[in-house]
């Protein structure tokens, strides 16, 4: 069971990184001649120049989806096979079957998510692969983390900036989320400030509708609107927000000692790394290797926290 536990996460980790590159190829970012053709999704219009330029864009965007298309399928099947055999032995044994259950029941929904959904450039879709794929990562790490409670000293104090910590790292990833979907990952190109502006405005609403559908120009491109600088605006706050906490539940557990220092010193190093990685793809212009590396990282502070709960929950006993 632990060997088909840490298979899955291994699995999960992969299909998190290959969704994050799938949906933001398929943005535009990584296109040539970034960020010129960023947002270039639709369908053209009958000029033939407009025509001859989109198709020879999404021949140039294609080549790498040759490969990461079919990788994605892959281990996605994989995966729902670990993930049903692990319900399995749930059943046999009478153990962790509500673990077990809910996340068949995720791979359930993102299976039927990938089938059925409009594509990558829905709204929707983007926050149901990015909710559920982050959610499936939690909770395997827990599983695989998890400890009796009693076998570290001084990590009852920690518990509370850990959970702060993990809610405000899902909440940015969230944001982020809702910034992919927006198409606002270059709306903001300026920093610390957004072009002279800190606070989002009231077109941040528009941003959190998840229903409605993206207006296309007649050469393809996405026509955005205020709400892209609003959303990017607030993923910039609520990253330093995430920051304070995860600083701080990591600096709790580097000065607790045992193993919660350990775990405390990789917690910053990894908070360090996708903080600078996010400032640096402002400043070159977000290339997709940078975009997909800051998903990355994400997935591995939400489990470097997690495995800091673990530790402190063992502690508090």
């Amino acid at each position: 069971m632990r060997a088909l536990v840490v298979t899955s996460l291994i699995l999960v980790i992969v299909l998190v990184s290959l969704s994050a590159y799938l949906r933001l190829h398929h943005s535009g970012i990584g296109c040539t001649p970034w960020p010129d053709c960023y947002g270039n999704i639709g369908i053209v219009g009958e000029a033939p120049t407009a025509a001859d330029a989109y198709e020879r864009l999404l021949e140039e965007a294609s080549e790498p989806l040759s490969w990461a298309t079919p990788l994605h399928r892959l281990v996605a099947g994989v995966l729902s096979l670990a993930i049903v055999a692990m319900n399995l032995i749930a059943l046999q044994r009478r153990k962790d079957r509500v673990i077990s259950s809910f996340l068949l029941a995720l791979t359930i929904f993102l299976a039927w998510l990938g089938i059925y959904s409009e594509g990558l450039h829905s709204p929707a879709v983007v926050m149901g692969n990015l909710s559920g794929g982050f959610a499936m990562l939690g909770v395997l790490g827990w599983t695989v983390v998890r400890k009796q409670r009693g076998s570290t000293n001084g990590g009852s104090k920690c518990r509370l900036w850990t959970v702060a910590a993990l809610l405000a790292l899902c909440l940015q990833i969230l944001v982020g989320g809702l910034t992919s979907a927006n198409f606002a990952a270059s709306a903001c190109q300026t920093l610390p400030d957004c072009h002279g502006t800190w606070l989002p405005d009231a077109s941040l609403a528009t941003a959190f509708d998840l229903s409605r559908v993206h207006d296309v120009s007649e050469s393809g491109m996405v026509v955005g609107g205020p709400e892209r600088a609003a959303i990017h605006k607030l993923h910039r706050l609520t990253a330093v927000l995430t920051a304070i906490a995860v600083l701080v539940a990591g600096a709790c557990a580097v000065t607790a000692g045992n193993r919660l220092r350990l775990v405390g010193f990789v917690v910053i190093t990894l908070l360090a790394a996708e903080f600078s990685l996010g400032v640096a793809a402002v400043l070159t212009g977000l290339p997709i290797v940078m975009a997909v590396a800051h998903n990355w990282l994400a997935a591995l502070l939400l489990l470097g926290l997690v495995s800091l709960l673990a530790e402190s929950q063992a502690g508090s006993g």
